[in-house]
């Protein structure tokens, strides 16, 4: 499988995901202009190549372009119920075919990858992780999330990519600028994991099998990615984990290398 970031942050977010024979994205938080020349630059393909969108959650930095591109390209959308409640007067008119709702937790193939998907916890209607998988090859996303339970672990657990929030130092977050109720929104179960518990759920999560490893959803104003790699790595090097995978940050606010694998 291919994989690229396109854009992982607070201002937008956009994932690629795919083989030879079929193409996924996975948000579409950005300009519908950035998502093409990424798929042409990064993926060396076109946008009417794209075989489907699948959506996270309904806050704009992931479904900006959402609307577009489905006008554009015809290109079909999958979001839980909840999430197509939050984000139906949002993308402007379309065509009632390219929209297909997900339940709560699922799978379904599209083309030659098994496309599975979990509840997470973030204060949206009905958010959402991802597992993708071909020929034994697994990507896993889990961002926008304020906390990693079990069922999580049992999706995510040595999987061979996986990008991961880390959102916020907590250092940083609590002496910044920010009002007192979203310091406390982003810190809740509902918000989003910090540096540190990204590393505490790489404990469970990493094995044999890993080999990439994405921290995703960096905070421009409460985090640093040199920070954010610091503090899980200081983790996994506490608790003897060997860092033998490739652990990246996926940057904010351009396109990551394509990576197979």
């Amino acid at each position: 499988m291919r994989i690229c970031s396109f854009a992982s942050g607070s201002s937008g977010n956009c994932y690629y995901i795919g083989t030879e024979k079929t193409n996924i994205l996975i948000d579409a938080g950005i300009s519908g202009k950035r998502i093409i020349e990424g798929l042409k630059e990064k993926v060396g393909i076109s946008g009417k190549e794209l075989d489907g969108i699948f959506v996270t959650h309904e806050h704009i930095d992931h479904i900006q372009s959402l609307g577009v591109l489905a006008r554009r390209f015809k290109t079909p959308l999958y979001a839980t119920r909840g999430t197509w409640e939050g984000m139906k007067n949002k993308l402007g008119r379309v065509d009632s075919d390219l929209c297909n709702t997900l339940h709560s937790k699922g799978s379904l193939e599209m083309g030659d990858i098994n496309i599975e998907w979990f509840p997470t916890s973030h204060d949206a209607n009905e958010p959402v992780g991802f597992l993708l998988e071909n020929e034994n090859k697994y990507v896993g996303l889990a961002t926008d999330t304020g906390m990693i339970n079990k069922r999580m672990v049992n999706a995510l657990f040595n999987i061979d990519a996986l990008f991961l929030e880390a959102n916020h130092d907590e250092k940083m977050l609590l002496s910044g600028s920010y009002p007192t109720y979203l310091k406390k929104r982003i810190r809740s179960s509902k918000g989003h994991l910090s540096n540190v518990a990204a590393g505490q759920a790489l404990l469970e999560l990493v094995n044999v099998k890993t080999k990439s490893v994405f921290l995703a959803h960096l905070s421009q104003e409460n985090n640093l990615p040199s920070l954010a790699l610091k503090t899980v790595k200081d983790i996994l090097n506490e608790h003897k984990i060997d860092c033998t995978f490739d652990l990246q940050v996926a940057p904010r606010s351009q396109a990551s290398t394509c990576i197979k694998i």
